[in-house]
């Protein structure tokens, strides 16, 4: 048995601004690095082996401040990271309308997996390159307890791919920040145990 606990990065500038952030590298915030002492100090009592996170800054960030109470180095790699959003990244929504695409920003809202915003990375990609990321983790993790960090979008794809669910799912599910989710895995069959709780944040 693989328990794999899903961490979304604690909060931004951006996350307050409510700026698309993709790729940019946007460091946490004070309140951000708050957040992920308070999910550190909730994992802080279990058996974890190892810690994962995407590269970018405020990932990298939360997973080093959880892995601390463990003695543990933090494995980074890009296949984590949030989905590119090409040049809608730092705009607000107001931002994206004045810009004169809100036609095209209805129409992702509709369909994220099939309207992109202008040289955004497809989802398809974003689905196989964390396919990637998770198989991976497993190979190298076969049972025990492992924390992800990643992104808002990264990994609602991970909780996706462990519920079989389809791509078009990930629109239908929300991680705050600093959020905890739990998934399990025991050969070929997964299951989510919890998603989205933010209890320690309280």
């Amino acid at each position: 048995m693989l328990k794999i606990y899903l961490v979304r990065h604690g909060a931004t500038i951006w996350n307050a601004e409510q700026r698309i952030q993709g790729h940019t590298d946007v460091p946490l915030n004070e309140t951000g690095l708050e957040q992920s002492r308070r999910i550190a100090q909730r994992l802080k009592d279990q058996k974890i082996d190892a810690v994962w996170s995407s590269d970018l800054t405020r990932a990298r960030v939360t997973a080093e401040i959880l892995a601390e109470p463990h003695g543990l180095t933090v494995n980074t790699t890009p296949l984590l990271r949030e989905r590119r959003f090409g040049d809608w990244e730092g705009l607000t929504q107001e931002e994206i309308v004045a810009r004169g695409d809100r036609q095209l920003l209805d129409a992702y809202r509709a369909a994220v997996v099939a309207d992109l915003p202008p040289n955004a990375e497809s989802m398809q990609s974003v689905w196989n390159r964390l396919s990637q990321a998770l198989k991976e983790i497993i190979h190298l993790h076969a049972e025990g307890q492992v924390v992800v960090v990643g992104h808002g979008g990264s990994l609602r794809v991970i909780l996706c791919q462990a519920m079989r669910a389809p791509m078009e799912c990930v629109r239908h599910i929300w991680l705050d920040n600093a959020c905890l989710s739990l998934v399990e895995f025991n050969g070929d069959r997964s299951w989510v145990r919890l998603m989205n709780d933010t209890s320690h944040l309280s």
